[in-house]
């Protein structure tokens, strides 16, 4: 006679569902080789369920009907998603490449030395181009008024 081992009623769903791990789906197998009224019981569950497949697996196949359709949210087309997704996917690419080009001119400014030249001396400045002297406010020629430009 094999260890008693205890077996919920959710794991005994989970083993005809099929959904249990391979280790504890080994356990429950071996518990109901030992207990036959719990084996029929699981056969019992595994008939309702394939009754209940045979029954309404048809269902599943039928359009669904237009009073529920208005209501349902409707997902975007196919085609949209797929343009939806090229446009972020392309925002996303731009943002990216502009990081990268603002890293690499920061780092290109940042390592740019700015070079002044250096006078002779301050008693003779850069020759420049001069501009002209205009005339204090009070002396510039006064046009007359009423004329526009």
């Amino acid at each position: 006679m094999r260890p008693s081992v205890v077996i919920s009623t959710e794991e005994l769903h989970a083993y005809v569902d099929g959904a249990l791990p391979a280790v504890r789906r080994f356990q429950v197998a071996a518990y109901l080789a030992d207990h036959p009224g719990e084996a029929a019981h699981s056969e019992a569950l595994r008939a309702q369920i394939a009754a209940m497949k045979a029954l309404f697996d048809p269902v599943l196949d039928e359009p669904v009907p237009r009073r529920l359709s208005r209501v349902l949210p409707h997902a975007p087309p196919r085609r949209r998603r797929r343009l939806i997704l090229l446009v972020a996917t392309t925002i996303a690419a731009m943002i990216g490449i502009a990081i990268v080009v603002a890293r690499t001119q920061s780092s290109a400014v940042s390592g740019t030395a700015i070079q002044i030249p250096a006078t002779t001396s301050r008693a003779d400045p850069p020759t420049a181009r001069r501009l002209p002297v205009l005339p204090p406010p009070s002396l510039a020629p006064q046009r007359p008024r009423g004329t526009d430009l």
